[in-house]
């Protein structure tokens, strides 16, 4: 039974996991698109002094987006800022650049990414534990967080960083190294499948919403506004 498991999780679930996300992704997509409509092309203005955005110069356009970002909370505390770039950098950057991953792809499929030193990627995965511990301190700390934090979250939490201690622990030989690897890519498949229907779809989102939707402190020339 426990070679069968093995078996299961480190190959069908595998390839699961994969065909979750990517239909995940499509169908959050589509759910979007109707969730939005491209905006309509004609204006009413009734001041002719008003200057619509698209009108806006690209100096003007910029300075209101650095005002917009006046309002948003993160904005206020630019040490939270710096440690959420560089946890969500790190959290996507390593998975995709680390040698071991781009080993196992070579040899199942003949192809690669370009990969990064060990010691670089090791201290990526640093900052991301380390990361996922000051959000945590930060939920159990501050009243104003705690309160709007829920098991949800810390759960969330918890499978976003789990991937990166297993993996920690398999490159530092931390305990058994083949039950650390089978926990780890049971993690990482577990994070793959949850990234659509979770709040994880953020990651994607974020990217989506800057450049499709308006007022989303938006980037480039948004097509779409949300649907009411």
């Amino acid at each position: 039974m426990i070679g069968f498991l093995i078996t299961f999780i480190k190959g069908p679930l595998i390839w699961i996991s994969f065909i979750v996300f990517g239909g995940g992704l499509i169908v959050q997509t589509f759910r979007l698109l109707k969730l939005t409509q491209k905006k309509e092309t004609r204006r009413i203005v009734p001041d002719k002094a008003f200057k619509p955005p698209t009108e806006l110069s690209k100096k003007e356009r910029f300075l209101r987006y650095l005002m917009s970002q006046r309002v948003n909370p993160l904005a206020l505390n630019i040490c939270l800022v710096l440690v959420s770039f560089i946890f969500h950098v790190c959290l996507i950057m390593t998975p995709i650049f680390v040698l071991g991953h781009n080993v196992m792809l070579d040899t199942a499929f003949g192809i690669s990414f370009f990969s990064l030193p060990e010691q670089v990627t090791d201290i990526m995965t640093k900052f991301v534990i380390a990361g996922a511990i000051i959000f945590l301190m930060r939920r159990l700390l501050l009243r104003r967080v705690r309160i709007i934090s829920t098991v949800y979250d810390y759960l969330l939490l918890l499978i976003a960083v789990a991937p990166f201690v297993t993996g920690f622990m398999v490159f530092h030989h931390v305990l058994n190294y083949n039950t650390i690897i089978l926990l780890h890519v049971l993690c990482g498949e577990l994070l793959l499948m949850m990234i659509p229907f979770s709040k994880f779809f953020h990651m994607v989102f974020f990217f989506i919403s800057r450049f499709m939707i308006i007022s989303e402190h938006s980037l480039g020339n948004p097509k779409r506004s949300w649907h009411y």
